[in-house]
């Protein structure tokens, strides 16, 4: 029989090869580390195993002394760069059952979902101040509205944005300038949130316009 080149008996098989390889980093560091595994999620998404070698401190009897450790961990095949003279071929690489099955057949993944369109309620905190009013005073107290990031009024903040709309409102009241609240109010009046007193003010003009064309209405003809 002709000999088949490979391990001889009790000879661990040999090493999968760990060229170097350049990594991205998020911030745009370029680090040199290791290529381990590369492997395809089910989404058809590229990701390669790899390890840069940093400091670790380990106790050496009483001493503690500085040693390289390794870190492995998954980065995506947007962010490495092969090295020019470096081959990877014998890296293992290993394929999600799902991306296998979409090449073969053309499926795509589904769609998301949509996203929700409705306004979002909002969460902000709202104070009333109520500047000082003279005994004898005749026109309507002053009063100043205010966000939770207002930096000269200190809350509480417990009111919510259908409250404050309310209350500035009132005679002799205005939002404060100071923060946020001047321009959320005015937000507030041309795109109102559910809650507040503008959407639904809008909800009963919907209401009434539709009964107003109801075609059961008979009391115009």
């Amino acid at each position: 029989m002709d000999e088949v080149e490979g391990p001889a008996d009790g000879e661990p098989p040999a090493q999968s090869p760990t060229p170097a390889i350049r990594i991205l980093l998020y911030d745009g560091q370029q680090i040199t580390g290791r290529l381990h595994h590369r492997w395809q999620g089910s989404s058809g998404s590229w990701f390669y195993r790899v390890s840069v070698t940093l400091w670790a401190s380990t106790q050496l009897g009483a001493r503690d002394v500085p040693e390289p450790a390794d870190v492995e961990f998954d980065a995506p095949q947007t962010h490495v760069r092969p090295i020019d003279g470096i081959s990877y071929q014998g890296v293992p690489l290993t394929r999600h059952r799902d991306a296998i099955i979409r090449a073969r057949t053309g499926r795509r993944l589904p769609e998301p979902p949509p996203q929700h369109t409705a306004a979002a309620v909002d969460t902000t905190g709202w104070a009333v101040e109520r500047e000082r009013y003279a005994y004898d005073a005749t026109g309507p107290r002053r009063t100043r509205v205010h966000t939770q990031d207002c930096p000269i009024y200190k809350g509480p903040f417990d009111l919510t944005a259908a409250q404050a709309l309310k209350a500035v409102a009132q005679p002799g009241a205005a939002g404060c300038t100071m923060c946020s609240a001047a321009k959320k109010i005015t937000q507030l009046r041309e795109r109102p949130a559910p809650g507040t007193p503008g959407h639904q003010a809008r909800g009963q003009g919907h209401g009434k316009q539709s009964g107003h064309h109801n075609p059961t209405d008979r009391s115009g003809a």
